[in-house]
């Protein structure tokens, strides 16, 4: 069968994310070969059934020389492999190895965007530009030939697509496996536990989920919040450690190191709490959660989070620009626990209709199929 070269920017976050992909090729008898930046994560991808390339991480930094490095090392990549089809994980990969297979003459290509990150995000002027070339970008690349994956409808819109143009392809996420992810009994209320999971960076809110519990605490709503992540290393977006350990001797607030089986933070919690981000795609953390029949209050923000959710059947998706409907979500929960675990049974059938990791990789399987001429998937 054909060979599949899929290119993204760190090994650890394929391997994350995607080794069910590997798993769904694998299941078609394709040659699977993965190259991403190396950061000693290779075994887990060649353990799943492909070739691993390990890439110079610094190829994907934001400056033209890295870009036309990056663009060579890819081309180099490819005329050594010679795949059927390219899979580009990414925004950065997708840029990079477009570019790339042209040059390799490599004319089946999938642009795999989980997110449009920087594309959705930046504001103002320079915001208006980039959109402006995306948009280019990806009706360039659709006419060509190139297929365009995405986890949200809202992000086509964003880059001037129709959401039905038979190019494009929608999935949920990366997908949750239902039968690992199984519901969990609630926990017993009063109080209303809340769980924040992400990277802790500023701009996935977790000081906004700080805000809204005090809030709610403050006009007598019995409620606490678990911030459950690592911290980063000093940076712009990182969230300083002293100030996480501020937060955690407010009143209702905690903060915990992610424990190395997610179902307790389950069995301890009634809801997941996403009060920001944008420009990503759907986290996995979301359809775990709702998997385990856990409910969900995001904010518009969210990006593809707020497409999952639908308000008032899974859980709430407020305005992210008012954080007083944050406050006023986080009251509701706690002043409903039937209604909590009414949209927690809602979230799991939201999963299992379109979000689970086999329906994602037959997604994948039909569109491989019909891009490499091949006959009907298994």
């Amino acid at each position: 069968m054909a060979k599949l070269l899929f290119i993204g920017t760190r090994d650890w976050l394929f391997a994350r994310h995607h080794l069910p992909l590997v798993r769904a090729a694998r299941e078609r008898d394709h040659e699977v070969v993965v190259a991403a930046g190396d950061h000693g994560h290779g075994g887990r991808i060649t353990a799943a059934g492909a070739r691993f390339v390990p890439l110079d991480s610094g190829i994907w930094r934001n400056n033209p020389v890295a870009l036309a490095r990056g663009i060579d090392t890819l081309r180099r990549v490819m005329l050594e492999h010679a795949p059927a089809l390219v899979q580009l994980h990414g925004v950065r990969a997708a840029l990079a190895g477009s570019a790339a297979a042209r040059l390799a003459a490599v004319p089946r290509r999938i642009l795999a965007l989980n997110g449009l990150g920087a594309i959705s995000t930046t504001t103002g002027p320079p915001g208006d530009g980039l959109r402006a070339v995306a948009r280019l970008l990806a009706g360039s690349a659709l006419s060509s030939g190139t297929r365009l994956v995405l986890d949200n409808p809202a992000d086509a819109t964003a880059l001037g697509l129709d959401p039905a143009n038979p190019a494009l392809r929608l999935t949920g996420g990366a997908g949750v496996d239902p039968l690992i992810h199984m519901p969990e009994p609630m926990p017993w209320s009063p109080p209303l536990k809340l769980a924040f999971v992400s990277p802790l960076l500023w701009t996935h809110g977790p000081n906004l989920a700080v805000d809204a519990v005090g809030k709610a605490r403050a006009a007598g709503v019995d409620v606490t919040l678990s911030l459950i992540g690592a911290p980063f290393p000093p940076g712009r977006s990182a969230v300083p450690a002293a100030v996480l350990e501020g937060w955690s001797r407010l009143p209702g607030i905690g903060w915990f190191a992610p424990p190395s089986d997610m179902a307790q933070v389950w069995q301890q919690h009634h809801a997941l709490i996403v009060p920001a981000g944008g420009g990503d795609g759907l986290p996995g953390i979301v359809l775990q959660a709702a998997a385990t029949a856990r409910p969900l209050i995001v904010t518009s923000s969210t990006g593809a989070a707020a497409g999952f959710v639908r308000d008032g059947v899974d859980g709430r998706v407020v305005d992210g620009a008012d954080p007083d409907a944050l406050v006023e979500a986080v009251i509701q929960f706690a002043r409903a626990p039937a209604l909590v675990e009414r949209m927690g049974r809602a979230a799991r059938e939201r999963v299992l209709d379109g979000y689970t990791e086999r329906q994602v990789m037959d997604t994948f399987k039909r569109l491989w199929a019909d891009m490499l001429g091949e006959g009907p998937t298994a």
